[in-house]
C-alpha cells in the first residue's frame, strides 16, 4: 500500500490565520523531525486545527461549544475578506507522484475539496488519513488514561488499525439485538399475523366441523380429509329430494346454493321463509361470537403481564424518559452528528461516550420491554380481544365508532404503549357486548322458533340442512385462503428466524476474531511500549504499565504490573500527570508505529505540557533516534508544535542536522499575518523589490535593510559563527556591521587554522567581493547617514548582493535527486 508524509501546508482565512493574499506555507520533511516553535497566540494551534479541519472536517475545540455559540462561525477568520483556504501536499513513499488537495470553506460555511493533481475522490483520499493517531494533542493523551476502559478499548481499537474491526463488530451485535431484528425485518407484525392466522385457522375448523354435523348428524374430528367431508355434505344435500333435480352432479363446492334457497322458497309459498333465513343466519352469527371456554383465563392472564410491565417500568424510570433516550439515541447513532460526547437534549458535553451511556440507561428498560413485548404478542393473538373486534363491528350492536376500542387496543400493544387502564376498560366494554349479544341471541332464537312452528317441519328441516352447507362451504373456503397465508407467514418468518441464528452466530464469531486481533496486537507492542515508557522516566520507578483486553467486550483496561511491589493496580487512580501522560505517550508512539495504512505521519500538538523536563526531552530523544523514518525505515514523518521555550532551545540545537528540521511562527494574528521564520525571509525580499521595482526607495530601503538583517542572522545561527559576547547578550548593540564583521573575522579565523568548509573561491568572493561591497556600502550608508541617497537600481543590487553572500555558505548536496542547495553545518564541517 502506498503510504504519505505530509510535505507542505498552505494556509488563508483560517481560526487565528488571516494572511489575506499572502498564505502562511510550511514545508516539512518526511526524512526528519519536523518540529515548529511560537509564542502563546501568534498561530500554532490554528495550524493543527486546520490540518484536523482539512482531514477530519471538524474543529475539536469548537465541536465542544453548545448551538447557542454559534460554533460554524468562528471555522474562518473573522477579519479576512473571503473564505478560509487549507492547501497539503502529500509525498508517496514509494515514490509515486505528489497529491495536491486544497480544503475551501466559504463565507457561507460550504466546504469543499479540489485536487491540483487531478485526483479522482479528493475527499475521499482525506477520509482515508482518519486515523486516530494521524493528530494528537495533549487532551487526547489524558483522555486514553482518564477514560472508561470502553472507551479507551475503543481509542486503542483506532490506534493500532482496528477501528473498522471495531464499529464492524458493534455493528453486528446491533444486529443481532433482537429490537433491532424486530425493527428492520418486522418480525414482531409476522408473528402477529401468524397467530392471527392460527385462531383464524382453528375459528374456521371448528366452523366447518359444526356446519358438518348439522348437515350429516355426523362429527368429525378434524379437516385432515376435506374431499371426504366435502363429499358426505354432498350426500346429504342429494338425498333430499327437493333439492337433488336442482344439484344434479355439482358438488358442494362447485353447486349454486342460491339456486337451491330459490328452489326452497317455491315450494313454501311466501316471505316467511326468507324471514326463517335471516333469523336462522343471525343466529348463527350471534353463536359465533360466544366466548370460548378459556377465554376467562386469557383475560387474566393479560392484565397480570400488563400489571408487571407496570412494576418494571416504574423501578426502571418513567416511560416518557425512556422515549427521550429512544430519540437521543438516534440523534447520536445518526452519521450528520459529528461529536459523540455532545448531548443533543441539552447540548453540553459529557465526559463519556453518548452512545454507551444512552444504551446502559436503555438497557434498565429491559425487562419492562421485554414484559411490553409478551403483552404485545399476546395482544395480538388473543381470542377476546379479538372477539371484541368482531362484536364492535357486528351491526345489531350498534356499536359507534367512538365507543370502539379494538384498534386503539391492538395499534397500542404494537407500539408497546397499551395502559393497563386501557386494556381493563376494554374489557369492561366487552362484557357489555356480551350482555347485549346474549339477549339478542335470545331474541332471535326467540323468533326463529315462531316461524318454525308456522312452515311445514319438512320445509324448516331442508332449510337448516341447507344454512348448514353453506355455512361448510364458506368455512372451508376462508380455511384453504387461511391456510395459504399462514404458510406464507410461516415461511417469512422462518427466513428470518434463520437470519437471526446466522447473524448471532456471526456476530459472536466476529466478537471472538476481533477480541482475539486485539489481545494479539496488545501483545505485539507491549515490550515496545513498556521498553519506550522506561526510557522516558530513565531514574523513576519502572512500573510497567500494562494494557488488557477483556475476551467478551472491548474494555481495555489499564495497570501497572509493578508498582512499588504492588501488582496488577490501576494506572489511573495511582500514577502522577507526568507518569500518566508518559504512559499515554508510550501506547500511542508504539502502537503508531504499527500502523500501515494510507497516513505514514504524525502530528504532535503540545503533547509535553504537563511533562517534567526530563520527560520532555526523553520523548523527543525517543522520538528522534527510535521512531521517525529514516532512522527507523519502517518510522513515521513526526511534526512536532510546540510552545515550550526549554524545548525550543532544543530544537534550535538540532536544527539543520540530517534528522531534525526546525521553523518558528512569527506575526500577529489574528488580524495580521503568520508567517513561518523561512516564508518572512522571502516575504521581506519579494516586498522589497516590489516597492524598487516600483521607484517607491523611502519605503523598499528599510525593507532591504531588515532582509540583510535576516540573512546575516541565518548564516550566524546555521553556522554557529562565534560572535562577540555584546552580540550574544544585547540585543541594542547589534549592527550591521558587528553581523558582517562576525561573520568574516570567523571565516578568516577558520581559513588560517586550515579547518574551514567553504570553497577558495567563496571566501574570496566573501572578502573581496560581496561582503566588501555591502560592508563599505550599504551597510556604511546606513549606519553614518552619510552621502547621497541609494537609487532604485542600486538597492535591487544590494538585494543580489546579500543573496550572493549567503550563497557563499552553501554547497549543492548530489547525493539527492536532483541536488538541493543546504547550508553548511559548520564553518569547519559540511
Amino acid at each position: 500500500m502506498t503510504r504519505y508524509y505530509l510535505s507542505e501546508l498552505s494556509i488563508e482565512g483560517f481560526r487565528g490565520i488571516n494572511n489575506a493574499g499572502d498564505p502562511l506555507r510550511i514545508k516539512l520533511a518526511p526524512s526528519a523531525v519536523n518540529s515548529i516553535s511560537a509564542p502563546n497566540g501568534v498561530g500554532k494551534t490554528s495550524v493543527f486545527e486546520a490540518i484536523h479541519y482539512a482531514i477530519f472536517g471538524e474543529v475539536p475545540r469548537l465541536a465542544g461549544l453548545q448551538a447557542a455559540e454559534q460554533p460554524e462561525t468562528y471555522i474562518n477568520n473573522r477579519f479576512h475578506p473571503g473564505g478560509a483556504s487549507i492547501a497539503m501536499t502529500f509525498t508517496a513513499d514509494d515514490g509515486t507522484p505528489d497529491i495536491q488537495i486544497t480544503v475551501q470553506r466559504s463565507a457561507a460555511g460550504i466546504r469543499a475539496a479540489t485536487s491540483t493533481t487531478g485526483h479522482a475522490d479528493p475527499e475521499g483520499f482525506l477520509r482515508s488519513l482518519r486515523e486516530d493517531f494521524v493528530l494528537v494533542d495533549y487532551r487526547k493523551f489524558a483522555r486514553f488514561i482518564d477514560d472508561t476502559a470502553l472507551i479507551r478499548g475503543r481509542s486503542f481499537a483506532s490506534l493500532v488499525g482496528l477501528s473498522r474491526y471495531s464499529t464492524l463488530r458493534r455493528a453486528l451485535e446491533g444486529a443481532k439485538h433482537p429490537q433491532s431484528l424486530n425493527a428492520d425485518f418486522e418480525v414482531r407484525v409476522v408473528e402477529t399475523e401468524i397467530r392471527t392466522g392460527e385462531r383464524e385457522f382453528s375459528d374456521q375448523a371448528r366452523l366447518a366441523l359444526g356446519a358438518y354435523t348439522d348437515v350429516t348428524s355426523q362429527t368429525a374430528a378434524d379437516l385432515a380429509d376435506i374431499p371426504a367431508l366435502c363429499a358426505a355434505v354432498t350426500d346429504a344435500l342429494r338425498g333430499i329430494d327437493l333439492l337433488k333435480g336442482s344439484l344434479g352432479t355439482a358438488d358442494i363446492m362447485a353447486a349454486d346454493l342460491d339456486e337451491l334457497y330459490k328452489v326452497v322458497e317455491v315450494a313454501e309459498g311466501g316471505p316467511l321463509r326468507q324471514q326463517h333465513a335471516a333469523l336462522s343466519a343471525q343466529v348463527a352469527n350471534l353463536r359465533e361470537l360466544a366466548p370460548g371456554f378459556d377465554e376467562a383465563a386469557e383475560r387474566t392472564s393479560l392484565v397480570r403481564t400488563a400489571t408487571e410491565r407496570d412494576d418494571a417500568l416504574l423501578k426502571a424510570g418513567s416511560s416518557l424518559l425512556r422515549e427521550l433516550y429512544r430519540s437521543a439515541s438516534a440523534v447520536v447513532a445518526d452519521e450528520s452528528w459529528s461529536d459523540p460526547f455532545l448531548c443533543p437534549v441539552c447540548d453540553t458535553k459529557t465526559e463519556h461516550l453518548l452512545d454507551t451511556h444512552i444504551a446502559a440507561k436503555l438497557a434498565a428498560y429491559g425487562h419492562a420491554d421485554q414484559l411490553n413485548a409478551q403483552l404485545g404478542g399476546s395482544i395480538a393473538g388473543a381470542a377476546s380481544i379479538a372477539r371484541l373486534g368482531k362484536l364492535e363491528a357486528f351491526t345489531p350492536l350498534a356499536v359507534t365508532a367512538a365507543e370502539r376500542r379494538h384498534a386503539t387496543i391492538t395499534a397500542d400493544a404494537a407500539k408497546n404503549t397499551l395502559t393497563t387502564t386501557s386494556l381493563q376498560e376494554a374489557f369492561v366494554a366487552l362484557d357489555d357486548y356480551e350482555a347485549k349479544r346474549v339477549s339478542l341471541l335470545d331474541q332471535a332464537e326467540k323468533a326463529l322458533a315462531s316461524i318454525e312452528k308456522q312452515l311445514p317441519p319438512s320445509l324448516v328441516a331442508v332449510t337448516r340442512v341447507l344454512d348448514g352447507a353453506k355455512r361448510f362451504r364458506d368455512a372451508i373456503t376462508n380455511h384453504g385462503t387461511t391456510t395459504n397465508t399462514l404458510t406464507n407467514n410461516r415461511r417469512r418468518l422462518k427466513v428470518r428466524q434463520d437470519w437471526r441464528t446466522f447473524i448471532g452466530k456471526v456476530a459472536d464469531a466476529f466478537a471472538g476474531a476481533e477480541a482475539a486481533l486485539a489481545a494479539k496486537r496488545i501483545s505485539d507492542i507491549e515490550s515496545e511500549y513498556q521498553d519506550f515508557f522506561k526510557d522516558l522516566v530513565r531514574g523513576g520507578p519502572n512500573v510497567q504499565p500494562t494494557l488488557t483486553r477483556a475476551q467478551d467486550t472491548e474494555q481495555v483496561e489499564l495497570l501497572l504490573a509493578d508498582f512499588h511491589g504492588l501488582k496488577g493496580v490501576s494506572a489511573r487512580a495511582l500514577l502522577s500527570e507526568s507518569y500518566r501522560n508518559a504512559v499515554a505517550a508510550s501506547i500511542f508512539l508504539a502502537a503508531a508505529r504499527t500502523q500501515k495504512g494510507v497516513p505514514r505521519f504524525m502530528i504532535l500538538d503540545d503533547i509535553t505540557s504537563s511533562f517534567d523536563a526530563g520527560h520532555q526531552f526523553s520523548l523527543m530523544e525517543g522520538i528522534r533516534c527510535k521512531l521517525q523514518q529514516p532512522t527507523n525505515p519502517d518510522g513515521l514523518q513526526f511534526i512536532i508544535l510546540s510552545h515550550d521555550v526549554a524545548l525550543e532551545k532544543y530544537f534550535d540545537t538540532l536544527n539543520g542536522t540530517l534528522d531534525w528540521r526546525h521553523q518558528k511562527l512569527q506575526g500577529m494574528p489574528p488580524v495580521g499575518r503568520v508567517m513561518i521564520s523561512a516564508q518572512e525571509a522571502d516575504r521581506l525580499k519579494a516586498d522589497a523589490l516590489g516597492h524598487l521595482n516600483a521607484g517607491q526607495i523611502d519605503i523598499g530601503a528599510p525593507l532591504v535593510r531588515q532582509y540583510l538583517e535576516y540573512k546575516l542572522g541565518q548564516i550566524i545561527s546555521r553556522l554557529e559563527v562565534p560572535v562577540p559576547p555584546d552580540y550574544a547578550t544585547r540585543g541594542d548593540r547589534r549592527t550591521l556591521s558587528t553581523y558582517l564583521s562576525a561573520i568574516i573575522g570567523a571565516v578568516h579565523l577558520f581559513h588560517k587554522a586550515g579547518i574551514c568548509v567553504l570553497t577558495s573561491q567563496q571566501i574570496t568572493d566573501l572578502s573581496t567581493r560581496h561582503g566588501l561591497a555591502i560592508m563599505s556600502n550599504f551597510v556604511s550608508h546606513y549606519e553614518t547617514n552619510a552621502g547621497a541617497p541609494f537609487n532604485a537600481y542600486a538597492l535591487i543590487g544590494v538585494v543580489q548582493s546579500i543573496d550572493d553572500l549567503a550563497n557563499c555558505f552553501t554547497y549543492q548536496d548530489t547525493t539527492r535527486t536532483p541536488a538541493v542547495t543546504k547550508f553548511y553545518q559548520r564553518l569547519d564541517r559540511r
